[in-house]
């Protein structure tokens, strides 16, 4: 009965999921990752030099998908625009563009999304009054 029971269980699937940010600006940008509202301990800063410099990250789950937030280890990312301008993403905001909603991103293909940061972000961008970080 034991062995039945053993074999008769399959293990749920595991999914791997890629999530890449684009840079589409010909200016530096800088992704700040939060979790909690500290820096995330597996990826705190990348900066993207320019046009078409990309950050790629994978993640692994159980079940059917992965999500950014996920992916990222992160409730929250900041996107600063060659020092003066500034962005905050968290799960459903920027309304209909966030960084951390699946649902924003590009399909490339099975288990692979893009999102591309380009001058709709930059114009939605708060410029600092200060230093951006």
């Amino acid at each position: 009965m034991v062995v039945m029971i053993f074999f008769g269980c399959t293990p749920e699937q595991s999914t791997i999921s890629e999530y890449q940010i684009e840079n589409g600006l010909n200016i530096p940008i800088v992704l700040r990752f939060y979790r909690n509202g500290l820096p995330s301990a597996q990826t705190s800063v990348v900066t993207l030099e320019g046009l078409g410099n990309t950050y790629k990250k994978s993640g692994e789950a159980l079940g059917s998908s992965t999500t950014p937030f996920d992916v990222f280890s992160a409730d929250s990312i900041l996107i600063v625009f060659d020092g003066k301008r500034i962005q905050g993403h968290n799960m459903f905001e920027p309304n209909g563009f966030s960084l951390l909603n699946q649902q924003d991103y590009q399909k490339i293909s099975s288990g692979r999304f893009l999102y591309l940061i380009d001058q709709k972000n930059y114009n939605n961008a708060t410029p600092c009054d200060g230093p951006c970080y």
